[in-house]
């Protein structure tokens, strides 16, 4: 019986470290679980930027959503069917005028601010 043998060229092994490094670490989705404090503010358009902050990922969502004039919102309350926000859950706001405003989240991503230039 014959016995096979793997050979690895030896720059193969010597390149995986780096070709390791060069792999981004995956991150886990974002979760924001509206049940704990967190922190929702208008950001433009139907748009809002949701943010947990208890716990330790602070990382925030922008969230479309089918509300109007979210600019003039004194406060805006996202609330979700399960643990993470997420398409279809519930977003209320009301004004200092005392109008009230119940809509719905059209679409989840992870939210980055735009760079400052200086």
């Amino acid at each position: 019986m014959k016995q096979a043998y793997i050979v690895f060229p030896l720059a193969l092994l010597a390149a995986a470290p780096v070709i390791a490094a060069e792999t981004p670490p995956v991150q886990k989705p974002i979760c924001i679980d509206p049940h704990y404090d967190y922190q929702a503010l208008y950001l433009k358009d139907h748009d809002i930027v949701v943010k947990q902050t208890l716990g330790h990922d602070h990382r925030p969502l922008r969230v479309t959503t089918t509300c109007f004039n979210l600019r003039s919102a004194l406060s805006i309350r996202v609330s979700a069917d399960f643990k993470c926000l997420d398409k279809g859950d519930n977003v209320a706001t009301n004004t200092i005028d005392g109008e009230h405003q119940q809509c719905r989240i059209t679409h989840v991503e992870p939210y980055t601010p735009p760079a400052v230039h200086g």
